[in-house]
């Protein structure tokens, strides 16, 4: 037999016909609606979108403004699994980020984890061309660091880490 949270328990009726309401359950402080907080799907949707734009305008940017690479086929395999790692590193971050997107987020939020990790995607494809590394770097990196910076600043982040998940006991 499953276990049952404090969420999931019966409130006893009160007298003279009205239910009670459990003291968990009345509004505190900011509801997310009260935040101008957007559903989980529309977050994941415009997260997903800036990630695209932004590895469209690194690939737009690269091929416009990198000149080919003159580096030797061992130093490019390195570099390239340089790469591969960052991308690594991107994928848990977005991960991370879509996971937090089920619940509802306010639209600053979701500006600065779109701007995060589409800056960070177009410096991915900015990097594969193995060329202007610095400059690749500091973009991927700085988009990781605005999308923690965002995440510390996101009031509804403990909410949504505390809200029970599907299928958990």
């Amino acid at each position: 037999m499953a276990r049952q949270g404090t969420d999931e328990q019966a409130t006893p009726a009160v007298p003279g016909g009205t239910a009670a309401v459990p003291l968990h359950a009345a509004p505190r402080g900011r509801t997310p609606s009260a935040l101008g907080a957007l559903p989980g799907v529309a977050g994941g949707a415009v997260v997903t979108a800036s990630v695209a734009l932004g590895a469209g305008l690194g690939a737009v940017a690269a091929l416009m403004l990198q000149a080919p690479a003159g580096a030797d086929a061992a130093l490019a395999n390195l570099l390239h699994a340089m790469v591969g790692i960052k991308a690594l590193v991107f994928a848990a971050a977005t991960a991370l980020v879509l996971l937090r997107l089920r619940a509802p987020a306010t639209a600053a939020s979701l500006a600065g984890y779109g701007a995060g990790l589409g800056l960070s995607a177009g410096a991915l494809v900015w990097l594969w061309g193995l060329s202007g590394l610095l400059v690749g770097s500091a973009l991927f990196y700085g988009g990781l660091v605005l999308t923690y910076l965002t995440a510390g600043r996101d009031r509804l982040l403990a909410a949504a880490v505390k809200r029970k998940r599907p299928g958990s006991a």
